[in-house]
Formats: C-alpha cells, sequence, structure tokens
C-alpha cells in the first residue's frame, strides 16, 4: 500500500543518528546524507510536498515570456502552471487548471494570446486568470440563464514575484516575503543594476541527476578537474603556501555564496575584452567590493556572475535522478545587437556551454558540472556512497544545505492545518 506522503515526516527517512552525524560541529569528523535521499521515489514525493510547496522556488525568467500575451506550461513540484505575461505587461504565475473538469488549459508554448481556452469544453479564460466565458453552460451561447460566477470559477492564480529577472512562485502562499527570504543576496549584490541588463541567449536540458547535487556543488575544490580548459591553475584557487582558498564559501539563511578574497588574482577572471562590464546602479560609489560571483537560492536556483554576463539558472525536479535546467545569459544593455561584438558574446556563452552549447559536449562550465552530477548520481546506486564526508577547508557551504534542507523538512508539522 503506497504511504500517505502528507502525514509522513522526516524521521521516516532519516534517522536521529544520521542527522548527528550530519550536524557533527567538526565539519572533518561530519558525514553526509545518505545516498537513498537522492534515490528514493517516496522521499523525492516528500520534499516536492513539504519543500518546493512551502518555500519560494525558482521556476523561469521574465524572459521566457517578452510580450504581452506570451504563456509557457510548466510543472513544478508535480503541479501543472502557467507563466504568462497580462495584458498589463505584468508576469502571471497561474495553476494550468480549468475550472470546470479539472483539465490542463494551456497545452503548449504561446505568443499573443488574447484568452486562455480550454480544450475540453471551451471555457475561456483572461490572461489575468478571470473566466470570461462558458459556452453553452446552461443551453444557451452566453449562458446568461445560469451563469458560472467567476468569483469562485476563474483559473487560480500563484503568489509569484521577480527578482533581477528569475521569476519566484511559492504555492502554498504562506511564505514570507521574496524581499526578506532574499534579503541578504539583495545585499550582496544590490549595488549591480542586473535589472536593466538583456537578455541574449537561453538554453534548457534535462540531466541526469538529483536537483540537490547541484547545491551541493557550491564549493571550489573541483575546479581544476572537473573544468579542464577553463579553471586549470591550482595557484588560483588557493595559497599554495599557506592552503588558503582564494575564495570565501559564504552561506546565510537562504543563500550560498562564493566570494573573491584578497587571495584571488585578476587573472584568474576572464579579460572582457571590449565589452563593457556589467553595470552599477546610478548613485553608488564603484568602491572596490568583493562581490561574491557564484550565488545559489536555495532550494533551487543559482545566479553566477561574470565580469560581463549575469547568468543565473533554474533547477526543476523531474524524477529523483532526472533535473530540467533553465538557463539563461543577460548582458549589459546596448550591446545584445552589435555585430562587431557578437563575437566577445559568442566566447563568453561557449565558456559557459562549449562550442555547440549542448550537455553532451562537455566542454562548456555547465555540460561539465552536469556530467560531474550524473556520475555522483549512478555512484549513489551503491551503498558505499552512504560514507559522504567534507573538506573543513573547501566544503562549509555543502554541509551547511544539507543542514538547510533537513531543517526544513523538520520544521513543518505535517498534521498542522
Amino acid at each position: 500500500m503506497k504511504k500517505d506522503i502528507t502525514t509522513m515526516h522526516l524521521d521516516d527517512f532519516l534517522s536521529p543518528e544520521t542527522l548527528r552525524k550530519l550536524r557533527e560541529p567538526d565539519l572533518d569528523l561530519a558525514k553526509g546524507l545518505p545516498a537513498s535521499i537522492y534515490t528514493d521515489s517516496e522521499f523525492f514525493a516528500f520534499e516536492n510536498e513539504r519543500l518546493f510547496h512551502d518555500t519560494w522556488v525558482g521556476i523561469g525568467f521574465d524572459s521566457d515570456v517578452p510580450n504581452t500575451g506570451d504563456a509557457i506550461p510548466i510543472e513544478v513540484g508535480g503541479t501543472p502552471l502557467i507563466l504568462c505575461r497580462d495584458n498589463n505587461s505584468c508576469i502571471q504565475v497561474l495553476h494550468n487548471v480549468c475550472r470546470h473538469r479539472a483539465t490542463i488549459v494551456l497545452e503548449s508554448q504561446a505568443s499573443g494570446l488574447k484568452t486562455f481556452k480550454c480544450p475540453y469544453h471551451g471555457w475561456v479564460y483572461g490572461l489575468d486568470g478571470g473566466l470570461l466565458a462558458t459556452p453553452f453552460w446552461d443551453g444557451t451561447a452566453s449562458s446568461n440563464k445560469c451563469p458560472v460566477n467567476p468569483g469562485s470559477a476563474s483559473l487560480i492564480p500563484v503568489r509569484s514575484a521577480v527578482w533581477n529577472h528569475i521569476v519566484f512562485i511559492n504555492l502554498s502562499g504562506s511564505a514570507q516575503s521574496l524581499g526578506e527570504y532574499l534579503s541578504e543576496m539583495q545585499e550582496e549584490l544590490g549595488h549591480l543594476d542586473l535589472d536593466s541588463m538583456e537578455v541574449v541567449h537561453t538554453e534548457s536540458w534535462i540531466f541526469d541527476a538529483n536537483w540537490k547535487l547541484v547545491m551541493e556543488n557550491w564549493e571550489v575544490y573541483h575546479h581544476v578537474w572537473v573544468h579542464q580548459g577553463i579553471f586549470d591553475l591550482m595557484s588560483d584557487e588557493v595559497d599554495l603556501e599557506t592552503g588558503e582558498p582564494c575564495t570565501d564559501m559564504v552561506a546565510y539563511n537562504n543563500c550560498l555564496m562564493l566570494r573573491p578574497n584578497a587571495l584571488r588574482k585578476e587573472s584568474a577572471r576572464p579579460d572582457p575584452g571590449r565589452l563593457p562590464l556589467m553595470p552599477w546602479k546610478p548613485n553608488v560609489s564603484k568602491t572596490q567590493i568583493f562581490t561574491s560571483i557564484a550565488n545559489a537560492i536555495l532550494p533551487n536556483v543559482t545566479a553566477s556572475m561574470g565580469r560581463v554576463e549575469f547568468a543565473p539558472a533554474v533547477y526543476i525536479p523531474i524524477a529523483p535522478d532526472k533535473t530540467l535546467a533553465k538557463m539563461a545569459w543577460f548582458i549589459p544593455p546596448g550591446i545584445k545587437n552589435n555585430r562587431e561584438l557578437q563575437p566577445e558574446v559568442d566566447k563568453i556563452l561557449e565558456r559557459w556551454l562549449g562550442p555547440d552549447r549542448t550537455i553532451t559536449g562537455r566542454r562548456g562550465i555547465r555540460a561539465q558540472d552536469h556530467h560531474c552530477m550524473e556520475l555522483q548520481q549512478k555512484a549513489r546506486r551503491s551503498s558505499v556512497a552512504n560514507d559522504v564526508r567534507f573538506s573543513k577547508t573547501w566544503e562549509a557551504n555543502v554541509r551547511y544545505f544539507q543542514n538547510w534542507l533537513v531543517d526544513k523538512l523538520e520544521t513543518r508539522d505535517p498534521t498542522a492545518n
């Protein structure tokens, strides 16, 4: 008999001893979470119901629906949704479920829509989700004899907000405001005018690994081995005399950061060439700031910063061993259609995606990372994978994320209303 996920607790999956080892104060003695949380279908359902329902999660980018009437169907945590831009040019997220007999309303990506129409019985909704028509509901074309009240039969909106082009939702509607949720990240990056930047490329692919492995990648220890041809010198990652990393591993509340420190060489970052640097907000003093260049917004968003480009990504879990990566690259305004600068822009994209811009090429940062995550996923079929440890020098962020996860899954009482 299938278990009822809504009544389950974290201790149905993880023992007190497992949690004690994870939370061991001495990081060198701590142990990571067991392989089963990356492979077990019931734990995957538990995460979706408990974590992805209750907190803020990323679903895409405002550039996915650039114009009024643009709409795409998406699924998050098993919930079908519509991401669209309404008649006021505002981002809307709606439950993709007709209020008549629960049919998917939007089947595929569309542009220039005036309304949404259910394919089953023709019910019509506005771009804001409001019910507009229920043809022949009562036998008449206008359904005036027995009208359906739009107040109780419109598409149900989902709480949503946009932060620096990234669209977030909170399915439960009960989380703190997105501004509060991202306060530390906003403080870190608030001097940059990310909102003014223009999308130059998007890419989506599915890779065969659990979504949590993305967040556990928030360290630089792997750079010289995984990112050959991009990060080739260990001396760029650590002071070879003292053993001190050139990057501070930082974690606050719902954010992970990799922040270059005074040991980091300027030459370790790519030359922007003729391209302008990432814009700062007006009236902000351009004093030297050690800004994090790689950021994770838990549970499923990354926000990486080049010297020129802003490269956010959203990771949507599909199955315990399958994740959808939705990626976008934004560049300073005014250079998107400049033919002379296009080779410089292409060079940036090739660094991230490789020359062929595919996951199979294994030559760009993202393809290399995702390949390594697939290798980790395969290894978790083995009981040997239950013995995972952390480096005190490099991997505080990894343990922080695992602890953040179990804290979130422990917090909510599934029997509460």
